[in-house]
């Protein structure tokens, strides 16, 4: 059996997510909100972000994206079609995109974005000869280094002051592309919506109300269970439909734990929780995790409440949960027919 390890997820989140940004921008402290409340026709605006500002003398029409996770989903949400997006490299279809975003394309008769490798960071030459009026880059992991390469490049708009590394959600890109594309109303209007569409999926399986889950990943060969914190993308989209984190991980995760903790198996009966929602590789990963003399002692395993997607798909819809994935994954799969299915057994 192959249960994906917590190193091989790491290298694969970092050679999709490598990030940066730009600045063609003023660098200074300031209040929380994250655009200059001017910017209307002809007037110059600032967009806020982690390292400073970036100012704008005209909205950008010519958005290229650094990192596939989110960013991208979120400005074709808006109805920008970006010029340049990473190929998607886990998760994707036979077209380096992902079903959801192709079909948001067609629905608004754009062009197909120019596709570029990120797996060894940044593709900046492509990006240069994409000329574009603006880096798009929110959801990331970006270093100064790389957010100076690409200030050379275009302005570039980051994720909010304070966030950390792959910790910017879904709302949070896109009210940073709302203020970027000067389209505030229509951002704030996605994002109600999306609220909406995902509450009336959870009342519809109101049963997940109220249950514990722990979402992760299973190493038979270093006998740990990863466990996502509540800022990681996925414990976010079962607490969005009602669920609450398992008391360990909320009761282990330090300031500094980032987006996962790692429980080892001689504590992972400690890990109490109704449901527990993990990623594999192999149909037979969900039959070897239950077999698995330290694993089967997580009560939700030995309960029958545990639920291993193997489809990548599902896995990079949630794991990178935009407006456009979660929508996707709520109707055109049967994630939530799965987790109910295993909180009923709790």
């Amino acid at each position: 059996m192959v249960v994906i390890s917590r190193s091989a997820f790491l290298k694969a989140a970092a050679a999709t997510a490598a990030a940066g940004l730009l600045a063609g921008c003023t660098t200074g402290s300031g209040d929380t909100s994250n655009s200059d409340p001017s910017g209307a026709a002809g007037e110059s605006y600032t967009v806020k972000h982690a390292f400073g500002e970036t100012t704008f003398e005209s909205v950008p029409q010519r958005v290229a994206v650094v990192n596939y996770w989110k960013n991208p989903d979120v400005l074709l949400d808006l109805g920008v079609v970006p010029v340049g997006t990473p190929t998607v490299t886990y998760g994707g279809n036979a077209a380096g995109s992902t079903d959801w975003f192709d079909a948001k394309l067609a629905e608004l008769g754009g062009e197909t974005p120019t596709f570029y490798d990120e797996t060894d960071g940044p593709d900046y030459e492509t990006l240069a000869q994409l000329n574009p009026d603006a880096i798009f880059s929110v959801y990331t992991d970006m270093s100064q280094e790389v957010y100076d390469k690409l200030s050379g490049i275009a302005p570039v708009v980051a994720m909010p002051e304070g966030v950390a590394s792959y910790a910017a959600s879904w709302e949070q890109v896109v009210e940073q592309a709302g203020a970027m594309l000067q389209k505030q109303d229509e951002a704030q209007q996605l994002i109600e919506a999306t609220h909406k569409t995902i509450e009336g999926a959870a009342a519809q399986y109101s049963q997940l109300s109220g249950k514990t889950f722990a979402a992760g990943m299973f190493s038979l060969e270093e006998q740990t269970f990863s466990a996502y914190t509540a800022t990681d993308s996925r414990s976010q989209f079962l607490t969005s439909l009602g669920m609450e984190i398992s008391p360990y991980i909320t009761q282990n995760t330090a300031d500094d734990s980032g987006f996962f903790i790692a429980v080892s198996g001689e504590v992972i009966d400690q890990v109490e929780a109704d449901v527990v929602w993990a990623w594999g590789t192999s149909a037979s990963d969900e039959a070897d995790i239950t077999a698995d003399p330290l694993f089967s002692q997580m009560p939700a395993v030995a309960d029958g409440g545990l639920v291993v997607e193997t489809d990548n798909a599902v896995s990079i819809a949630v794991s990178a949960a935009s407006p456009l994935s979660l929508n996707w994954v709520l109707t055109e799969t049967q994630t939530l027919q799965k987790l109910s299915a295993a909180a009923d057994k709790s």
